[in-house]
């Protein structure tokens, strides 16, 4: 019975300890300002990434400037998120703003990158094709008339030989 009693009150003693202990919600949402950041950099990769794929500079240039837009809005958000709440009380409201603001831009301008790269390495890819399509009829042409030059030659002879008059006995052709 005492080891029912002393466990009973260890039990007890126990999930009290685990009530009282103050737990931190963990949540999924990231705040405006870090997603801004998140996307900003996103962005950064795929003008990147499209400028290896063969993307034009005077193509990628409006999007570098809109990324650098999106860049000064996320920084605009960043000084207004630091801003005390007591002092400036719309100040978290327009970084929530601003902070959207640059998600939607470089969220903008990291799909315009991808869809110019993936424009650019198609380009790259059909221009590869007809290389490779004319070099091989270039090389087959080549390889024709190499072997069949000769085979030709003889069929024209062989043509002008029977398209020739045949002239028997003495008449003389300088008639």
């Amino acid at each position: 019975m005492r080891t029912r009693s002393l466990a009973l009150l260890f039990c007890i003693l126990l999930s009290s300890i685990v009530l009282l202990m103050k737990t931190e919600h963990a949540s999924a949402q990231t705040d405006p300002i870090t997603t801004a950041k998140t996307d900003l950099v996103a962005a950064f990769q795929s003008i990147q990434t499209a400028q290896r794929q063969g993307a034009s500079n005077a193509d990628l240039l409006p999007l570098i400037i809109q990324l650098n837009t999106a860049l000064q809005y996320e920084e605009n958000a960043t000084i207004l998120g630091q801003q005390d709440p007591t002092k400036c009380p719309s100040c978290p409201s327009a970084a929530d703003a601003a902070a959207f603001l640059s998600i939607s831009l470089s969220t903008n301008v990291s799909l315009q990158a991808q869809r110019l790269g993936d424009e650019a390495q198609s380009a790259s890819l059909r221009r590869s094709v007809i290389a490779y399509g004319l070099a091989l009829c270039a090389a087959t042409i080549a390889t024709l008339s190499v072997v069949g030059a000769p085979r030709l030659i003889r069929f024209i002879r062989k043509n002008r030989l029977r398209r020739a008059r045949i002239v028997y006995g003495e008449e003389n052709p300088a008639r």
